[in-house]
Order: structure tokens, then sequence, then C-alpha cells
């Protein structure tokens, strides 16, 4: 019968070897938590609403769609476009096979999208606090020059 010897050379390069693909595969996993914490910053900025209905309803689909990516967004609503976040305009309609304003600025606000609607505009639109949907806040120019400050980048609507 042939005697086994165990050999610590080999098996000390084969440990070596699963410390390191499993170090590998550990890092490669936390890099989701890392990029998200260091998320894009991206401000949307939309000036109209009913006049161009294809632009709103874009803006609005490419900030639900950012946020539901990772990036951080916030939606600033201004001019016309304040209308977007008035709740009691109910059914608008959008381009073909298009979902309805409320159901993407519901999804925008359940995702985590920060609404800015300013307030001046919001007043000359006889918009108060109370008729903005769930989600939309109120904000004065210095609420607005900050998002603008801490945006990563801009997108005009």
């Amino acid at each position: 019968m042939r005697r086994v010897v165990f050999q610590w050379r080999p098996a000390l390069v084969v440990l070596a070897l699963v410390i390191t693909v499993v170090t590998f595969f550990a890092a490669q996993a936390q890099q989701p938590i890392a990029s998200t914490q260091n998320a894009q910053r991206i401000l949307i900025h939309m000036k109209e609403y009913i006049s161009e209905i294809h632009a709103a309803q874009m803006g609005l689909e490419l900030a639900d769609r950012l946020q539901r990516s990772g990036a951080k967004v916030t939606l600033w609503l201004e001019l016309r476009a304040v209308r977007i976040a008035d709740n009691r305009i109910i059914r608008v309609a959008t381009p073909p096979g298009a979902r309805p304003f409320s159901a993407v600025f519901k999804s925008l606000v359940d995702h985590g999208v920060r609404v800015l609607v300013c307030h001046h505009c919001a007043d000359l639109e006889e918009i108060g606090q109370e008729q903005l949907r769930e989600g939309a806040k109120l904000v004065g120019v210095d609420d607005v020059a900050q998002a603008i400050i801490e945006a990563d980048k801009i997108l005009d609507y």
C-alpha cells in the first residue's frame, strides 16, 4: 500500500489562491453600495407643461428612469410647469403610449425624487401648498440656488 504524504507547499498555494478569489468577489459585491453613495446629482429644470406636452412627458420619464438607475434627481418646476404638481389636474392628454402624468409623478416621488416648485410661479397659477401633489414642495430662490449648486448635471426641459 502506498502512503499518502500531505504536502504543505501546494496546500498553501491553493489557500492563497482561494483567499485572493474570495476577496476579489467580496470587493465586487460591495461596489454597487459605494456607487450609490456617490450617485450623480441631477437637476431637471422644467418650464412648460400643456404647451409642450411631449417635452414635459420626456422630462418626467427621464427623471424617473435616472432616479431608478441610481442617480439622485431633483425636479425643479417653474413657470407653467408648476401645473404638473397641481393635484387638481386629474387627466391630461399624453402622447400615445405614454403613462399619465399623475402616474409618472407618483413614481418619481415613490422612488425618492425631490420635487421643488417655484413659489412665485405657483402663486401666479393660483396653486398653494394644499393644491400640490404629495411629495412636491413650494420653494423660494434660495432653495433653487442651493439645488443648482449641489447639482452635478442640469437638464433643461
